[in-house]
């Protein structure tokens, strides 16, 4: 099987992001990608959806981090989708984002030096 040719395969850029929820309430993991998608959705429509590339990495419950992957080209349109991300079950929520990498790694540097603190 051949491999992949880098250039073909598209930049991907990871964007950590946190979430604070009204009231100290800790959604589940699931609960948070849904209203990241339906967001995305919501504001750019399906095509763009699709074109932003945008996967799920990980979400940590217990503090409210997550990691987001999309293609170089939606970066500033998928900090934008989670700014105007209002409302999780009900609650007030906001999405802020942390860092933006091109590396996984990079993001779980940031994660680990604030787990220590």
């Amino acid at each position: 099987m051949k491999a992949v040719v880098k250039a073909g395969r598209g930049k991907r850029r990871y964007l950590l992001f946190h979430l604070t929820v009204e009231g100290g309430f800790k959604p589940e993991a699931e609960e948070v990608r849904k209203a990241v998608y339906e967001a995305y959705r919501r504001f750019f429509g399906l095509t763009g959806l699709s074109q932003a590339e945008l996967a799920w990495i990980g979400y940590m419950e217990n503090l409210g981090f997550g990691i987001l992957r999309c293609s170089h080209r939606a970066v500033s349109s998928l900090r934008a989708a989670l700014a105007i991300t209002g409302r999780l079950n009900g609650r007030k929520a906001r999405i802020c984002t942390v860092r933006v990498s091109g590396t996984r790694k990079a993001l779980k540097e940031v994660l680990s030096q604030v787990k220590s603190s």
